[in-house]
């Protein structure tokens, strides 16, 4: 087999990896973002290492709290004649956690007259679901003489903020990726995680030494070490792309994890009517 017969087999061989374990990868708690780097980041950021941290737990949790519990579907009630809005009975299934049955009330389509006490419920469902961006849509609705309309400014006021984060320093991504090109994982480190680091110091580390032994005893033109070398450049890559990225991104969880925090304290002012 020549160098390029050797070349495209290993081509074929990472081509292989990457489907093999895409899928075990794409269950993290890191952000998508496409490219065969952002793959490596992300099986770095999967390791059993990576994801012991708090600030991996912490990612998980946030991206939880603002996953809506089920997809609010209006149906159309043509030919029914129009209800009565009885808020009593809504702020009972809401209290009883009814959610989807009250969902599947507020918005059907015709069976209540339009009015700032249906928008103002509407939205409290959707907040109860962690629907945050259409209980936006419905508190925004809301007229400043209704009666409801402190508590849906409240939520609003919250929801667009960018909440200020206790303890949080500016840092570099630019910096991150210099310091990870010289010591792969010390620019996670340094953006604040420390075991995604250590786990992609020990990962990236071990490939480049199973590169350079098999290109101290095979050759350069060896298929191995075409293959090993291909796939430490990927990570190695990976691992500065994804140290530059992981300050937004840690960032962007202490800022989700704060907003969360405030959502959550509105709770039990957005249900007194």
């Amino acid at each position: 087999m020549n160098f390029h017969g050797r070349l495209l087999f290993a081509a074929f061989v990472i081509a292989a990896a990457l489907a093999a374990f895409s899928q075990g990868a794409s269950a993290q708690s890191w952000p998508k973002v496409r490219g065969p780097f952002s793959w490596a980041d992300n099986v770095m950021n999967s390791s059993s290492i990576a994801r012991s941290g708090g600030l991996y737990e912490l990612r998980s949790k946030t991206r939880d709290i603002f996953t809506p519990a089920f997809t609010v579907v209006s149906y159309s009630a043509a030919g029914l004649p129009p209800r009565e809005l009885n808020t009593e009975f809504f702020s009972y299934a809401l209290g009883s956690h009814l959610y989807e049955d009250a969902a599947n009330l507020l918005f059907a389509d015709g069976l209540f007259q339009p009015s700032d006490t249906l928008d103002y419920l509407q939205g409290l469902v959707c907040y109860d679901i962690h629907d945050f961006p259409l209980a936006a849509e419905c508190f925004a609705r809301i007229p400043e003489s209704s009666p409801f309309y402190t508590n849906a400014d409240s939520f609003l006021d919250v929801w667009t903020s960018d909440p200020v984060i206790p303890g949080y320093r500016e840092k570099s991504a630019f910096l991150a990726a210099a310091m990870s090109a010289v010591v792969p994982g010390t620019g996670k480190i340094y953006a604040g995680d420390l075991r995604s680091g250590v786990s992609t110091f020990l990962i990236v580390g071990a490939l480049g030494g199973m590169a350079a032994e098999s290109w101290a005893r095979y050759g350069l033109e060896d298929w191995r070490t075409i293959a090993l070398s291909s796939i430490f450049g990927l990570f190695y890559i990976g691992n500065i792309y994804g140290s530059a990225l992981s300050v937004s991104v840690i960032k962007d969880t202490y800022a989700d994890a704060q907003k969360a925090t405030l959502l959550f304290n509105l709770n039990i002012p957005l249900h007194q009517f």
